[in-house]
């Protein structure tokens, strides 16, 4: 009796921000037209969606996983944030590939959510099961050209490098609607590139772990953020105020120039670490960050008392005149 082969299931999570092509690289890859794509930035996905789709000849059954876009601006980043958790779960009994999608150069909210992956939806090594997707890239059949792009995306800064390095894989595709190629040869040759990368490279699969504290995880994330945004907004009103102090402290005098010179590079350099806190954003920097607030605090203070200090002092050769 010939035996009936074993069907393996591999399951693909589709991540990325509005118009980069996400979407349409879910039909790309099940050869359908169920996901629905837009050619004007704003996102046709907005819920959650998943499509099997058989590869018969190799008796492999693909399950990919879409999601809003991470820059969704009809929903709130904890709506977005939410909405990934919710397909997180979906994957708790095992995932083969994140597919993390980009249309070029990082923005700043990919590079805050790809460190979300890895410190609140799931662990440190998620990078392993992840291949950055890069779209419309029409050099995609040239290694040279490839290869000498993924540098210049290395070249941009350190975030997007240990991005890059920490990825399993990264993949160039430029995936054309029929009305730009009435052929589609560019889909089909992306295609295959992605389907030999899904039955060749992603054999392993991830299991995800404390999924049931993710929500809680994410409600931390959030009210990080939220007392961050609130420093941030004292040390701005503090700086002002004390600006203002200064400004009335008899500017023609070198030392209270000198001062007033001295307030404002010390606060917009603690306004400039705090902004740069908050685009770090992880769990593991928040007992730092209270550290450091309070560090921060004692400076004011120091810097209050100094300026009193010089308004007495200008005061006493005031009143000596």
């Amino acid at each position: 009796m010939i035996e009936t082969p074993i069907t393996i299931t591999k399951t693909i999570l589709l991540i990325g921000q509005t118009g980069s092509g996400k979407s349409t690289i879910a039909n790309v890859i099940s050869n359908t037209n169920h996901f629905k794509e837009s050619q004007y930035g704003v996102s046709e996905t907005q819920d959650i969606q998943i499509e099997s789709c058989m590869l018969q000849d190799e008796n492999l059954e693909l399950r990919i996983i879409d999601t809003i876009g991470i820059n969704d601006t009809r929903f709130s980043e904890k709506v977005v944030l939410s909405k990934i958790a919710e397909a997180a779960d979906m994957v708790k009994g095992g995932l083969n590939q994140i597919f993390f999608i980009t249309n070029g150069r990082f923005t700043e909210t990919e590079i805050q959510v790809y460190t979300l992956l890895r410190t609140v939806f799931f662990a440190e090594d998620i990078g392993k099961y992840t291949t950055i997707v890069r779209t419309k890239f029409p050099g995609f059949r040239n290694h040279s050209k490839c290869k000498e792009d993924e540098e210049r995306m290395v070249a941009e800064n350190e975030n997007v490098a240990e991005i890059i390095r920490s990825c399993h894989k990264f993949i160039h595709v430029n995936n054309l609607t029929e009305e730009e190629e009435l052929q589609l040869t560019s889909r089909i040759e992306c295609r295959d590139i992605l389907i030999k990368h899904l039955i060749h490279n992603c054999k392993d699969i991830y299991k995800p772990k404390n999924l049931d504290e993710l929500n809680e995880r994410i409600e931390d994330h959030m009210t990080f953020k939220k007392l961050m945004r609130e420093e941030v907004y004292d040390i701005k009103e503090k700086l002002k105020q004390l600006e203002e102090r200064a400004q009335k402290a008899q500017k023609s005098t070198d030392e209270a120039r000198e001062l007033e010179d001295k307030l404002r590079r010390e606060f917009e350099k603690q306004l400039h670490e705090k902004e740069a806190s908050m685009r770090m954003c992880n769990e593991n920097i928040i007992k730092t960050m209270t550290d450091q607030i309070r560090e921060k605090e004692k400076t004011v203070q120091d810097m209050e008392k100094k300026v009193q200090d010089m308004e007495k002092k200008v005061q006493e050769k005031c009143n000596i005149l």
